[in-house]
């Protein structure tokens, strides 16, 4: 039997034998408000607080593992102003180490598992969640309370994939809930105007946002940004890490042991800090007036051509909507708004990245000159 006590917000799921708890969709919903309300009744001297000040959003982030804690720190791309923002949320990382937090719950694998089913319990009880398997760990969002937990079962004990992007679902969650999102897309401008550089992996976006860094380009990220209409359609830095495996640095003249870019994460790709690369050529904000999808077509030269609204918003929304889970019909709406708005080019690169660097930058004075 399962049952949430209110009066002390203590959660009972099913238990094998031993610990862990054992969650199926009957009590996800539970299990996962209950993990909310334990973060905030968490006590305080047990841990730190930090906080990011990240674009239009106040992030305060309690922890009790400093590594961690640096990780969020070193990674994020703060805002550049003294403003308070008209957003704020608090996200709280704890682990089973922990005094008084419990392991994290693991999946009723018999009863299998849907992410569509995982996230329409959790949306219509106002929550936003993933699970990682393997850990396990569970990371919750509560838009209306703006908190949220990462419940671990170590310190470090995210997913792989989050070293480069921490609290990227938390932000995503966050955001959404402002009418605003995290975006699967990269940036490249000039003046503070630019494009999102959008496709799946493996499309050349990386490759592509690489090349203009290095050659008179600026950019706010290649892998995730924050996008919102003000009326204008801007692109805001959320992470400075740009990431890039040993054959792409290569085709940019980069090696690895250049750049302090150390070991190759779990996909083969080096990770790298953009700011430190080239100085001043990473910018917090950029005025979008295109989309652009690149095509690793291994030409002389680069060629552009127009695409439909139709193919722009297939490049762009489903690996944007499917990345980040949560809000996903609200995500459709948003991205294919955005190709309706934007023009879209297809990109077909050649291999010679300065050569890509001044096609685009032509794109780019074409596009700025069309939108002004």
């Amino acid at each position: 039997m399962t049952w949430m006590n209110k009066s002390v917000g203590l959660y009972h799921g099913r238990r094998s034998d031993e610990s862990p708890r054992i969650v199926s969709l009957r009590e996800l919903s539970d299990y996962a408000r209950d993990r909310v309300e334990a973060a905030l009744r968490y006590p305080a001297e047990r841990l730190e607080r930090h906080h990011i000040a990240l674009p239009a959003l106040d992030l305060d982030v309690w922890h009790a593992d400093a590594a961690l804690a640096e990780l969020c720190q070193e990674r994020l791309a703060k805002r550049g102003d003294d403003a308070v923002s008209d957003q704020r949320a608090q996200i709280y990382l704890i682990d089973a180490t922990m005094q008084g937090w419990e392991r994290p719950a693991v999946w009723d694998t018999d009863t299998g598992f849907s992410t569509r089913e995982f996230d329409r319990m959790l949306a219509a009880a106002g929550l936003r969640g993933f699970y990682h398997h393997e850990a396990p760990s569970w990371q919750f969002y509560d838009p209306a309370a703006a908190a949220g937990v990462h419940s671990l079962p170590a310190p470090m004990g995210i997913p792989p994939w989050e070293l480069g992007s921490p609290l990227r679902l938390f932000l995503h969650w966050a955001y959404a809930s402002a009418g605003r999102r995290l975006t699967h897309a990269a940036t490249l401008g000039l003046n503070g105007r630019g494009v999102l550089v959008v496709g799946t992996s493996g499309s050349g976006k990386s490759g592509t946002t690489l090349a203009g860094l290095l050659n008179g380009l600026s950019s706010g990220g290649d892998d995730y940004v924050m996008v919102e209409r003000e009326p204008d359609i801007v692109a805001h830095a959320v992470f400075r890490i740009f990431k890039q495996d040993h054959d792409g640095l290569q085709r940019v003249g980069l090696k690895p042991d250049k750049i302090g870019a150390g070991q190759p994460n779990w996909q083969g790709k080096y990770e790298f800090d953009a700011c430190d690369l080239v100085p001043g050529a990473f910018v917090g904000r950029l005025v979008i007036d295109a989309l652009i999808l690149p095509e690793i077509a291994g030409l002389r030269r680069t060629q552009v051509e127009r695409v439909s609204t139709q193919q722009a918003a297939l490049a762009l929304a489903p690996s944007a909507v499917f990345q980040l889970p949560g809000d996903t019909d609200e995500g459709f709406r948003f991205f294919a708004q955005l190709a309706r708005q934007l023009p879209g080019y297809r990109v077909r690169l050649s291999e010679d990245p300065v050569e890509i660097a001044d096609a685009i930058g032509s794109l780019l004075m074409k596009t700025a000159s069309h939108a002004r």
